[in-house]
């Protein structure tokens, strides 16, 4: 398991952001991809982890509540 599949798996179960990071690293684990289509893969795994985390900074209870908009 890479260090992104464990950050992934560090999310709820469900969330349309970890199901895409998911399904990316997933597809990333065939030995057939084309490169292009492998960076493709890898830029969309890391902006959905990206949002995740962020996500989940502004779920913190001591961030002061709900996030602003």
């Amino acid at each position: 398991m890479t260090v992104r599949e464990t950050e992934a798996h560090q999310y709820r179960l469900g969330s349309p952001l970890a199901s895409i990071a998911g399904i990316a690293e997933a597809t990333l684990q065939r030995n057939d991809l084309d490169e292009e289509v492998a960076t493709r893969l890898r830029a969309i795994r890391d902006l959905a982890l990206d949002a995740l985390a962020s996500a989940e900074k502004g779920r913190k209870p001591d961030s002061g509540g709900s996030p602003q908009a």
